[in-house]
């Protein structure tokens, strides 16, 4: 079932690079988005909810691009590893920033979306902390 589940992540983010709205099939419709662990996240919850977080984080960039360096299951769920990059708009300073993402699938679709912007809480809410 993991191998399943980082698939269907792997699918979902091909969907979300090529801006196919087809990407939002992989979420189920009841999604938990925590983006608390960024210093400017909060929770929310459905689509609704997962696309205003995600609109809220793309329309700060300008040339916003992520590059995918891991994707690993960690028992049932999905770590992703990326770097984003972006100039700000208003300010046009060159930005990047390392995330660590944590997806929890359900029913083979998304249930649970965790981002975090620290390796060390990341690593030890799936049990791998060092």
């Amino acid at each position: 079932m993991s191998q399943e589940n980082v698939e269907i992540v792997r699918r979902m983010y091909d969907a979300f690079h090529a801006r196919d709205v087809a990407g939002l099939d992989y979420f189920d419709p009841g999604v938990v988005v925590d983006a608390t662990h960024r210093v400017d996240g909060r929770v929310g919850q459905g689509y609704g909810e997962l696309l205003s977080i995600l609109g809220e984080w793309m329309t700060t960039w300008e040339d916003w691009r992520e590059e995918v360096e891991e994707v690993r299951e960690v028992g049932d769920r999905v770590l992703v590893v990326s770097t984003q990059r972006g100039r700000g708009k208003g300010s046009g300073v060159d930005w990047e920033g390392r995330f660590w993402m944590l997806y929890e699938i359900e029913e083979g679709r998304i249930s649970r979306w965790t981002i975090y912007d620290d390796s060390d809480q990341a690593l030890e809410a799936v049990g791998l902390a060092e």
